[in-house]
């Protein structure tokens, strides 16, 4: 009856032979099997029968067949990788579909077909103690558990023969329970989930030194599945310029990667002899190369304003934040900035001309052009040097004049002439021609000496006393640069 379940269900239904009482049940593979099964709690699963030992047929086949069609929430699939000879690693992999997280116990069984020693019993000899696993999968959740089987010699020497057979069942310190799922697998073995490729994320990335980024390895097996990478190793690449450090370098999945070196560089994560990369090219950091000013260029009228920006580069064409830039004027216009410090300021234009603005940060500098628009400068007020002054008959005291224009600029006297108005009087040498002159007093009184020049004048005043008073002191002009 359980070869003929077996054979009617091969892929459902799996019954496994461990002999308790049959003769022989002390030879080690007996043994093996009583130690297994009958003697420790929790580890028989919902049934189990020695050749329909105290079973009816029907009934059993009924039971049997009542169990395979229930309902389940759990899947369970296997697989296998060699390890060397024959060892092998048995992958089951225990997942939930809805339902609500629990503890599972998971077995797995190395089986035979056809023992030569026991010719009544052809299914499933069991060879070695069954391994055993708790898990508790989250719901929609799955867990793996990995069990490694060395292969006895009369198995392998039935290698056709070969059945492995793991179970999902309710944890329990007494027998039996409920199983929930089971998985069987044959000779040969599919291949289990093996690690393939390493995707490292981002696959590119640009940096300066100094700066940080986080690199993610994720591995994937010959199905595109994650694969969990257990003991990665992240390395740069043979060749290129760039460097850097890795944190941490062995270990984990993620690391940071700090730039110390210019240049392009591949990243390699490694595990089990598959790698994957990325590459980072480490530029120099951004530094101050160019200031940009808005507007370049701009007409303005005296006393008008302008508000200028001024925005730094770097040597990659990236903005680059200024941080103290001055402000300046050159050429044949003037004006003033407030302020004269900062990424902006308000230019006040105060003189025409072609004028260059220029804003600098260090030894960087931007400039811009203004126009400034206005009358042409011409002579507008004339000034004395002394404003006032004594003297006594007879004595000499020296005049200089200084012209300015109408935006306040020294302005250059053509032919300047001199005279004196007033009670008190004097002649000039010279009386024309020279910004600066020598009067000497000959009549007391107040005068007012004045210089004359394209119909613009300039005054002092002067107390001129006779020669009895007391002598005042001389007083001396300037003269006009």
């Amino acid at each position: 009856m359980v070869e003929q379940l077996a054979a009617d269900y091969p892929d459902r239904f799996a019954p496994v032979t461990m002999h308790v009482n049959d003769d022989g049940y002390d030879l080690p593979w007996g043994q093996s099997r009583l130690d297994a099964f009958y003697g420790i709690p929790g580890v028989v699963p919902t049934f189990m029968v020695d050749a329909l030992w105290n079973c009816q047929a029907a009934d059993y086949r009924y039971y049997v067949e009542q169990q395979l069609y229930q309902p389940t929430d759990v899947t369970l699939e296997l697989t296998a990788n060699p390890v060397g000879g024959s060892t092998w690693d048995v992958t089951a992999r225990v997942c939930l579909v809805g339902g609500s997280a629990r503890p599972i116990r998971v077995f797995t069984a190395a089986t035979l077909d056809n023992h030569p020693s026991l010719p009544r019993h052809t299914t499933n000899v069991l060879m070695q103690n069954v391994t055993e696993s708790d898990i508790n999968p989250s719901a929609n959740g799955c867990e793996n558990v990995t069990s490694r089987i060395t292969f006895d010699s009369l198995s392998m020497s039935q290698t056709s023969d070969i059945v492995v057979i793991a179970w999902a069942q309710m944890p329990t310190t007494s027998a039996p329970t409920t199983v929930y799922q089971a998985g069987i697998m044959r000779w040969p073995f599919p291949a289990g989930s093996q690690l393939t490729t390493i995707e490292v994320a981002p696959a590119e990335a640009n940096l300066a030194i100094g700066e940080e980024i986080e690199f993610v390895a994720t591995g994937r097996d010959q199905s595109g599945e994650i694969y969990p990478l257990e003991n990665p190793t992240w390395s740069l690449g043979p060749t290129g310029l760039g460097s850097g450090t890795f944190d941490p370098g062995v270990g984990s999945d993620t690391t940071i990667f700090t730039a110390t070196a210019a240049g392009t560089r591949q990243i390699f994560c490694t595990e089990g002899g598959v790698t994957g990369g990325a590459i980072v090219a480490i530029t120099e950091p951004p530094q101050l190369t160019g200031i940009e000013i808005d507007p370049t260029s701009t007409t303005v009228n005296v006393d008008g304003q302008v508000m200028f920006s001024a925005m730094g580069v770097d040597q990659y064409g990236a903005d680059f934040p200024l941080t103290d830039p001055e402000w300046s004027v050159s050429g044949s216009g003037d004006g003033t900035f407030d302020p004269a410090v900062g990424a902006t300021t308000t230019f006040t234009a105060s003189y025409p001309g072609s004028t260059v603005v220029t804003c600098a940060q260090g030894d960087v500098s931007g400039i811009a052009e203004v126009e400034i628009t206005g009358d042409d400068p011409h002579l507008a007020t004339i000034e004395l040097s002394p404003a006032t002054a004594q003297t006594r008959v007879g004595d000499e005291l020296d005049f200089a004049a200084a012209g300015s224009d109408q935006y306040g600029r020294v302005f250059e006297l053509v032919d300047p002439t001199w005279r004196i108005e007033g009670d008190g009087d004097g002649h000039f040498d010279p009386l024309s021609g020279s910004t600066a002159t020598t009067f000497t007093a000959t009549a007391m009184g107040t005068a007012q000496v004045i210089c004359a020049d394209n119909g613009i004048e300039g005054t002092a005043t002067i107390e001129i006393a006779s020669r009895g008073l007391p002598a005042p002191r001389k007083a001396k002009g300037r003269v006009a640069p």
